[in-house]
């Protein structure tokens, strides 16, 4: 397992396999990646994540864009499966439905979606997208396959009335939550200040209605249990140096780069040791990724 010179262990990779989405969501920080049309092929995941997983990388989250819309997901599921590692995926749900039994047979180990509302007008606002019902359709479908799912919820000044209401969902359908703090990335002063709200009213409420609470070392998130057993994730992700004291994600792009934070801009391109199917090279380009990482709060 490699370490960084803060100490924190690198175990968790985020894979965007793609910049491109069927979504317009208005507060959208794209991974804080660059747009590229570059895409590496499912075989070049292959390689890449035969790679990883040696030096100690056990978590992997395929995040996109939307990546369902990649038409090799399902082997990059397969991929990391084949090679020992743990693969989810984060997903808008638009294209769930279709997915989920293919996700299944793969092996994916549970998938987020993005369901931010679960009133029609107040979620087509949010994500430009009439697309509410098709959502909570692909989570029935995914849950009949038995595949284990989290609703992440961005926390805004549109939705804040709902999050009681979110909880009752998720309890009465086995779900955990992620309650997600908007950051200042990607988006612009004027809609940060519109839609951003402080979890700490949020946090008051949880501290009500648990029955237990505890620490996720991955990012020292604070996790409420319901009396229902869903688990509820608090995320304040900016400002916070507890969450950067525990991270030990990297985050690798469509088009092959290693990106060491979501803020900021370093980044090491794997892209030419990967098309080379360079392993040797290619490991030691993660581990110095790794050991030049930092945190951006200390």
């Amino acid at each position: 397992m490699l370490r960084d010179r803060f100490g924190r262990a690198a175990t968790h990779v985020r894979l965007s396999v793609t910049n491109r989405c069927n979504y317009s969501c208005i507060y959208c920080h794209r991974e804080g990646l660059d747009s590229s049309d570059e895409e590496l092929s499912p075989e070049d995941w292959d390689f890449l994540v035969s790679a990883v997983v040696k030096l100690g990388f056990k978590f992997y989250k395929i995040t996109g864009g939307e990546p369902l819309l990649y038409r090799g997901v399902v082997e990059v599921v397969e991929s990391i499966r084949k090679y020992g590692g743990i693969p989810s995926i984060t997903t808008n749900g638009y294209l769930l439905k279709e997915f989920a039994k293919p996700l299944s047979r793969a092996g994916v180990d549970h998938v987020n979606v993005s369901l931010h509302s679960l009133r029609r007008d107040v979620y087509t606002a949010l994500t430009g997208s009439d697309a509410l019902d098709r959502v909570l359709a692909g989570v029935r479908e995914a849950l009949e396959c038995g595949i284990k799912l989290k609703i992440n919820y961005l926390v805004l000044k549109p939705n804040l009335g709902e999050v009681a209401d979110l909880l009752d969902f998720a309890s009465s359908s086995g779900l955990d939550v992620n309650l997600i703090e908007l950051i200042p990335l990607g988006v612009s002063r004027e809609v940060y200040e519109k839609l951003h709200v402080n979890l700490d009213s949020v946090i008051e409420y949880l501290e009500n209605v648990s029955i237990g609470k505890s620490v996720e070392p991955f990012q020292n998130r604070t996790v409420y249990t319901l009396p229902s057993g869903s688990r509820i994730y608090v995320i304040k992700g900016y400002g916070n140096p507890l969450m950067c004291a525990g991270c030990s994600r990297i985050r690798i792009g469509p088009d092959g780069r290693i990106k060491l934070c979501l803020y900021g801009d370093p980044y090491i391109d794997l892209k030419p040791l990967i098309k080379a199917r360079n392993e040797v090279e290619l490991v030691k380009a993660i581990a110095r990724a790794v050991e030049v990482r930092e945190p951006y709060f200390r």
